[in-house]
């Protein structure tokens, strides 16, 4: 049966609303401005005073460098140990979406533009029209969803900033990456479906045409605003105060790993490792889970 194993003694004043995970490191962030740096079982480790308006998104790269957006424009990162504040990006959009793929950034606004960043500097923009309210890279394809879209786009090499369109998917934010990597791929996309309380998962492969593996509609009560996944498992979250774990994803309907009530809404899920899930609420506390 799924369970919480640890909870955090400490919390963000107000929601907490961002996660992120790296080797055994948890960061979170919430409506206070702060940045939470805790171990694996919760303890806190470090409380940084990063920004002066609430977090959109956390990210961190293969270096282990985060990265952090807020509501006030700006993007800022910490280097290990994790103790000093540094701006990369001040801008009047708001960035709501950010992701890291290897050391590469990627960074989604409101207005639809994607840029991506190495060693710090920007290097192409990307206009895709609509506002990334998620975002994930991989292999030259970015995917975005604002509210009806999910779309898969193919970046042109060169320095054009051109991209191909190569999928337009029925779904809404979040989204997710997750299952083996096949030919330097994950196998699988995941994201809510349009009325944001179901799920849908599709194959993350262009000679599949991104086909659908599976649906789950109405699966949560109130809509899904928090995804994560790795090699075997798919949890979400959302404004029912749930969070629900799923296996079995090769399957027509994957296997549901029961759900934890946590008496508060879920803004954001994100794997660590041996299996579990760390959670952020609406009540500004922290919490990993195991379903199995």
């Amino acid at each position: 049966m799924p369970s919480i194993e640890k909870v955090s003694a400490e919390k963000h004043v107000g929601d907490a609303t961002v996660l992120a995970y790296h080797k055994g490191h948890v960061f979170s962030g919430g409506i206070d401005g702060k940045i939470k740096i805790w171990d694996n079982d919760l303890n806190l480790i470090r409380s940084v005073d990063a920004h002066e308006a609430y977090l959109y998104a956390l990210t961190v790269n293969s270096s282990g460098k985060l990265y952090s957006s807020s509501c006030d424009g700006s993007v800022k990162f910490m280097q290990p140990p994790y103790d000093k504040v540094e701006e990369l990006l001040l801008c009047d959009d708001a960035i709501e979406a950010m992701c890291c793929e290897g050391d590469t950034l990627y960074i989604g606004d409101e207005k639809g533009l994607v840029t991506n960043w190495q060693d710090d500097k920007m290097l192409l923009k990307y206009n895709l029209v609509e506002e990334v309210k998620s975002l994930a890279a991989e292999k030259g394809w970015i995917y975005t969803v604002r509210d009806w879209d999910v779309v898969v786009s193919e970046l042109l090499p060169g320095k054009s900033g051109k991209y191909v369109t190569r999928a337009v998917l029925d779904g809404k934010s979040p989204l997710c990456l997750l299952g083996p990597v096949l030919t330097d791929r994950h196998k699988y996309l995941a994201y809510p479906d349009r009325t944001g309380k179901g799920l849908t998962l599709v194959k993350n492969l262009l000679a599949e045409r991104f086909s659908i593996a599976w649906q789950l509609p109405d699966c949560h009560e109130m809509i899904v605003n928090a995804l994560c996944g790795d090699e075997k498992f798919l949890y979400s979250g959302g404004y029912d105060n749930k969070v629900k774990g799923w296996t079995d994803l090769d399957e027509e309907k994957p296997k549901a790993l029961g759900e934890i009530d946590l008496g508060s809404c879920v803004n954001c899920l994100c794997c660590g490792n041996d299996n579990t899930v760390y959670i952020a609420c609406s009540d500004g506390i922290i919490r990993r889970a195991k379903f199995l």
